[in-house]
């Protein structure tokens, strides 16, 4: 069965591209060596590697041409990353308000040591940097996606290809890297290595990446899979490490802020 064409792909919704790659992925023979629960996998990323130089070159193109100028321009990437964030931090503190307890409920109805003394910071801020971190796990593919040398298949695409987060082509030529982008360099457990290690070797040319250099040490190991962390991922799709920084850090101290005033306001 011949390949899809990027130039089918451009003019169509995301939920029509989405049923024309999977129409496509199942004429995919998958190799026996291949497991089992990577099968669909194996089929999409086929389909998508053969497609993918043309659609990159396509948003290069269109990048190009931006009333605004290029992402690749500091205002305009600035722009972009700053919008990215403050709608995170404007869906988190929802939620979070939403869930949080008030002092006064805490202090008619202690659920354990802190409340019954009216410590609402420490009662409250474990479950809230967990939640946080959570929840970030999809802000870096949505980041990376700003570049036109990215794809976020699920985005992009409207389907999930398991353990990848982001397809890159670096500078926009070479070989499609499929990626796998977690926070930290000790996000992942022990238990999950491994996962992510044949999640990721599935793909000829795979990368995995920590969006920051934090975390005492890598928990990701692997001889055949490369790992970068901060500035040296982010420059392969032309993104500026301090740029993402900044905002980020803003983005954190606001939603902070919040629940901070939050824990400090006067009972009713």
């Amino acid at each position: 069965m011949p390949s899809i064409q990027a130039s089918q792909l451009i003019p169509l919704s995301i939920t029509a591209r989405s049923q024309l790659i999977k129409e496509y992925a199942n004429f995919v023979n998958i190799p026996p060596n291949i497991s089992s629960e990577l099968h669909r996998a194996y089929q999409l990323s086929t389909v998508l590697t053969s497609l993918l130089p043309e659609f990159i070159q396509y948003q290069i193109q269109k990048d190009i041409s931006h009333t605004h100028g290029s992402v690749f321009k500091l205002r305009r990437q600035s722009k972009s990353i700053s919008s990215i964030c403050r709608q995170f931090a404007s869906n988190f503190i929802v939620s979070m308000t939403r869930n949080l307890r008030s002092p006064a409920q805490m202090e008619a109805s202690p659920r354990n040591l802190y409340e019954m003394c009216g410590a609402g910071v420490f009662a409250e801020s474990n479950s809230i940097s967990r939640k946080l971190s959570t929840d970030m796990g999809t802000l870096w593919e949505k980041i990376a996606n700003i570049s036109p040398h990215a794809v976020d298949p699920e985005k992009d695409f409207g389907i999930k290809i398991t353990g990848v987060d982001s397809i890159i082509l670096p500078e926009g030529k070479g070989s499609l890297i499929f990626v796998q982008i977690k926070t930290q360099r000790n996000t992942l457990t022990g238990s999950q290595a491994p996962r992510s290690k044949s999640e990721l070797e599935l793909h000829p040319h795979r990368l995995f990446a920590a969006a920051f250099c934090t975390g005492d040490s890598w928990t990701f190991s692997s001889p055949s899979i490369p790992r970068v962390c901060g500035a040296e991922f982010w420059s392969m799709i032309g993104l500026d490490y301090e740029l993402l920084k900044f905002h980020v850090k803003q983005m954190v101290l606001k939603i902070q802020s919040t629940y901070i005033a939050f824990q400090q306001q006067p009972p009713m």
